[in-house]
This record gives C-alpha cells, structure tokens and sequence, in this order.
C-alpha cells in the first residue's frame, strides 16, 4: 500500500483489538485518573525483555480477519501497537498466518515512551480518522487527537466515555459509526 492511499486512514491496536490475549482475559487497570495518565516509565518493565515470546500461540480476535478485510476496502488500515519493535519479526509473522497480510505496523521503539504516550504520537503523525483501542488511558488520550475512538469492550474500560468514544464489542461493531464520520 502506498502512502498516496486517498483512503481514509482507520488505526488499530493489535493486542485486545485484533490479536485476543491469552486465556481470552485482558488484564490491565479498571481505573483510569489524572495521575495514571501522566505517569512515565523510569524503567523498563520485566515483560519489556521478553516481547519476541509473550505472543506466541494468540489467536485473532472473534470476528476480527473479516472485519479487518472489509474496512480494507474503503479505508486504509494500520496497525500502531505498543509491542517492542523487538518482536516485529514476530508480530509479521502472526499477521501473514491469521490476515494473510502484513498491513503497515508501527511498533514501539523504546520502552522510554509509555504505550499511550507512543500511540497518541504516532496516530497524530498519521492523521488517523478514527482508532480502535482496548487500553482505557489511551483511548482518553487518543480522543483529543482523533474524531473516533472504538474501545473493545473489556471489563477493564467499563465506565470509560467521552464524546469521541464508543464502546464495541467487536471491531466490526464500528462500520455503522464510520459511515457517519466520513
């Protein structure tokens, strides 16, 4: 896909959006506040060290390949995850098996960066139209920079709204929303 793509651009997370976490269960905290929000990782978490092997044997999302497809036909589509850029063989490799494609992956760097901080950089970098999402401070984050943002409905978002987020249960769920905002 080439950058000259007049498409709308839709962004999606990978993890809780379109890759389901292990035992089906996305951990994370329920509560969002100000200061959770503003909080810069000083080290690199354990799991930081481990990226290449945390993803192994996930399956997609229910649901998530048709949808994906289908938004491909009348937006383009690119993923922006939090995961290292440690794990991009990885993370290509799962999207060729499960999506039969390696649309255009944006992955994290450094560690530096936290995940919200990251995406919402790399979103507003890429004029995205709307964002798909499971993470509570970075769908907040993120609706100040996008006209849409679809949260998976994860137990741990429960109570998250904003003028700019809607709640999904599956990515799918967005295509009536999306006619809107175009």
């Amino acid at each position: 896909m080439t950058h000259l793509d007049s498409r709308p651009l839709l962004t999606f997370d990978l993890d809780g959006v379109l890759c389901l976490p292990p035992f089906g269960i996305n951990p994370g905290r329920k509560t969002v506040t100000t200061n959770s929000m503003k909080t810069s990782p000083r080290i690199p978490s354990i799991l930081w060290f481990f990226e290449r092997w945390r993803y192994k044997g996930r399956r997609p999302m229910p649901e998530a390949v048709k949808a994906f497809s289908e938004f491909q036909k009348s937006y383009r589509c690119v993923i922006v995850s939090a995961r290292s850029e440690a794990a991009r063989k990885e993370t290509e490799t799962w999207l060729e098996q499960y999506f039969q494609q390696v649309p255009d992956l944006f992955l994290r760097p450094t560690w530096r960066e936290t995940p919200s901080e990251y995406k919402a950089r790399v979103i507003q970098e890429l004029s995205s139209l709307a964002h798909f999402e499971d993470d509570p401070r970075t769908a907040i984050l993120l609706s100040n920079h996008v006209s849409q943002v679809f949260l998976i409905a994860w137990p741990r978002n429960q109570g998250v709204s904003g003028t700019q987020i809607q709640r999904i249960e599956k990515i799918g769920d967005a295509k009536a929303y999306l006619e809107k905002l175009r």
